[in-house]
């Protein structure tokens, strides 16, 4: 069995994770580091899985001159974190634009923050309509992850 991990790093992100297939996936809203470490220890030491692969969006240098700074600082210093977390666990890593994923999604351009985030969920629901959690916090992991495996 391989796992597969998709990381939205943003404070109020999540990550997906999906063994063998793109249908089964959970989803883990972010809740802190240390639980974040231990989940992603226990997936890589996990003897039934043959490899893992982590998908984690690729945080623009500038997001907006609308951003706060503080929430530039939070979102880079969350990035720099999880990326050290894969690497250090020595599982490969791929970093994806959110252009890139979000290029095959329909109907986000001209939306702003909030309208956008619930375009996304719905994408996200569509495309897992049996996968149980998918909020708002989770569904950009979901769709990172979508896109990952789509693309290997």
């Amino acid at each position: 069995m391989k796992a597969f991990i998709g990381v939205d790093p943003g404070m109020s992100g999540g990550y997906a994770v999906a063994c063998d297939e793109i249908d089964n996936i959970e989803l883990f809203p972010w809740e802190d580091e240390s639980s974040f470490i231990a989940h992603m220890a226990e997936i890589k030491a996990n003897p039934d899985f043959i490899s893992v692969e982590a998908a984690v969006e690729l945080v623009p240098p500038f997001v907006g001159k609308m951003i706060p700074s503080s929430s530039s600082f939070k979102l880079g210093y969350n990035y720099g974190f999880i990326n050290g977390t894969i690497r250090t666990l020595e599982i490969p890593l791929t970093l994806i634009r959110p252009q890139e994923w979000q290029k095959s999604l329909g109907g986000l351009q001209g939306l702003s923050s909030p309208k956008r985030k619930k375009a996304l969920r719905d994408h996200a629901n569509r495309f897992f309509p049996s996968v149980k959690g998918m909020t708002l916090k989770t569904c950009d992991a979901a769709l990172i992850l979508r896109h990952f495996l789509i693309n290997k």
